[in-house]
């Protein structure tokens, strides 16, 4: 009787010991990380925004990299010096609730994700807009080849000066 409980015991240790971290479901295509080096650039990248410093970003992204703000395509110099003018017609400007994520897909594609809510109060008008943003970055090595900012500008432009 003592060697049946002995064999259950041990079983019990054996299997609950074993890393099952590597057993991915047939609809895992990847793995995400947080304050990984990419999510890191990221967030220097969105400090330097809410600095007024994004010319010190440049270097970030690959000499042909395309930047879609919504339905346009800008390269990296027309972004920054776009978003710079940011503070020109805000004031307070912060980007809220920020979650930044890098994804790492089977196939090597390696993506960088930011989710926050923009908040300003326009110079012109006195109004405070909030509005949610969501960006992606696409590595290629320690470059962002391609990237994103997707957000509604109605508000925005709403309250810019006339």
């Amino acid at each position: 009787l003592k060697l049946p409980i002995l064999l259950i015991i041990l079983s019990i240790i054996t299997f609950s010991c074993v890393d099952n971290t590597n057993n991915k479901s047939e609809f895992q295509v990847g793995i995400i990380e947080r304050n990984d080096s990419k999510s890191q650039a990221m967030d220097n990248f969105t400090k330097a925004y809410l600095e007024n410093n994004l010319e010190t970003q440049i270097e970030l992204f690959t000499e042909d990299a395309i930047i879609h703000i919504n339905s346009n395509d800008v390269s990296p110099a027309q972004m920054i010096e776009e978003f710079s003018k940011d503070k020109e017609f805000y004031d307070n400007v912060e980007n809220l609730d920020r979650t930044t994520v890098t994804m790492t897909s089977d196939d090597g594609n390696v993506y960088s994700n930011y989710w926050f809510t923009w908040k300003a109060t326009s110079k012109s008008t006195g109004v405070t807009v909030s509005n949610p943003v969501y960006s992606w970055f696409k590595w290629e090595g320690d470059k962002v080849s391609e990237g994103a900012f997707i957000f509604d500008p109605t508000e925005y432009v709403a309250n810019m000066p006339q």
